[in-house]
């Protein structure tokens, strides 16, 4: 049997909903694998192993780098042996259905060939003041709040699998290992996890986002506001996020830090300038004694994205629609540039990605097959009956794939008269539930 463990890292601050993730998956996985960071006391590290006898607790120093932290549960995985991971943040529940066909399921992707599969997601808002369309957006792949959006929080493990950051590699990860997976979502009827995020969660996470890496996909620099910031923290001695959070909390920022980060309300409409927005209106939650009637101005209306953002946002969230992943900086600059000088239009997109070495390994799709034709030089049409004729005629996949289930097909038909639209009706309808044995049973019944 597959061994299966449940992994996450959380801090102080999330503990309550991390308990909860636990108490629902641990009963259904051979190991609860969770990190914590040294805002955790060791009272809770207890709290939390008292849940199950199969917790295991991973306290340890958060050091300003979330893939790193996510690695210490990987390195634990793999040192106890474990085969496939199921991962969550603590704001990220999954349904009762899916932590008791957690086993099932593992079994189904591996009798199937799969080894990463993608959780639909459900989100789950909670409003509060100063609410504009930016924070709305803004935990969404390229600005859309859609409840299409899967993640892929099971996978296989495999020897060295772990995280790497994206940009400067601080905040957003990706895996060290990109080729040989094989991808699919779940069906989205029966398994999901509930994403559950209020306004002040989405603008906190934002100004982490922008203090440990520029924003957006980690930009660093590319971010003109970020090297000030940094700058301007070191002068008065706060190194790192944790110190930053708790100067902000206890209203203690140094004047001239904190007029700097009301500057941040003039950021661009773009992946990073809207979490330095988010990163103000974090700090003006905190400390009301600065929002003035013009800064609160500046919060009711961010500046509007340009023609170039909108066209970079459409492309990111293309990339996670397709491919299921955050974009690189490289492929992102491209594909945007290629839009924005026509050279390319978007909704070529998602079939030049479905066409990419990438996608056809992570989901399994064979390359086309490439059949030479002679085609006449003056022609007023794109195809004739003849010419696709022809290219079955030449085609070995024709012969050896379809040809043969066309066969089959008439051949039932013919055998089975008029119990075959019974069948064919049952087919249908239930196409997308039916296993194998079911099919075969369905047809004996029918030729009976």
């Amino acid at each position: 049997m597959r061994k299966i463990a449940y992994c996450q890292c959380t801090f102080a601050r999330d503990l309550e909903r991390t308990v909860k993730c636990v108490e629902l998956m641990a009963p259904y996985v051979d190991m609860v694998i969770i990190v914590v960071d040294q805002t955790v006391s060791e009272e809770d590290v207890e709290r939390l192993k008292k849940i199950r006898d199969n917790v295991h607790v991973i306290h340890t120093e958060f050091l300003d780098d979330i893939p790193k932290f996510r690695n210490k549960y990987m390195a634990y995985a793999e040192l106890n042996d474990i085969d496939w991971i199921v991962v969550s943040d603590p704001d990220e529940v999954f349904n009762e259905q899916f932590a008791k066909d957690l086993r099932k399921i593992v079994e189904e992707l591996e009798a199937r060939g799969y080894n990463i599969a993608g959780i639909n997601c459900h989100e789950q808002f909670e409003d509060i003041e100063w609410l504009d369309e930016l924070d709305l957006l803004k935990e969404c792949p390229g600005g859309y709040r859609e409840s299409t959006f899967y993640k892929n929080l099971l996978f296989k493990l495999r020897p060295g699998l772990r995280y790497v950051g994206v940009g400067i590699g601080r905040v957003h990860e990706t895996w060290n290992i990109q080729e040989g997976w094989k991808a699919v979502n779940l069906p989205k009827e029966k398994y999901w996890y509930t994403h559950t995020k209020s306004a002040l969660d989405i603008w906190r996470n934002a100004a982490r986002n922008v203090v440990l890496g520029g924003g957006g996909d980690n930009v660093g620099e590319i971010n003109p506001y970020w090297k000030p910031l940094r700058e301007l923290m070191s002068k008065y001695g706060i190194d790192d996020w944790t110190s930053f959070e708790e100067k902000v909390k206890s209203k203690n920022v140094p004047e001239e830090l904190a007029q700097y980060i009301l500057r941040l309300l003039e950021a661009p409409n773009n992946d990073w300038g809207r979490e330095c927005r988010q990163l103000a209106k974090w700090f003006l939650w905190y400390n009301r004694e600065y929002l003035t009637p013009e800064v609160e101005d500046k919060i009711k209306n961010p500046p509007p994205p340009t023609k170039e953002q909108m066209v970079i946002d459409a492309v990111r969230k293309i990339y996670f629609q397709v491919l299921g992943r955050h974009p690189d900086r490289k492929g992102l600059e491209h594909y945007s540039k290629m839009v924005l000088e026509g050279k390319l239009k978007l909704e070529d997109l998602p079939r030049i990605f479905m066409q990419s070495p990438e996608y056809m390994e992570k989901f399994g799709v064979a390359p086309p097959e490439r059949v030479r034709m002679q085609i006449p030089v003056n022609v007023d049409i794109g195809v004739t009956p003849e010419m696709f004729v022809e290219a079955l005629r030449r085609s070995k996949v024709f012969w050896s794939d379809i040809k043969p289930l066309i066969d089959m097909g008439k051949f039932l038909r013919e055998q089975l008269r008029d119990e075959w639209k019974k069948f064919e009706r049952w087919f249908y309808q239930n196409r997308d539930n039916i296993s194998l044995a079911d099919f075969i049973e369905k047809l004996r019944e029918a030729s009976e």
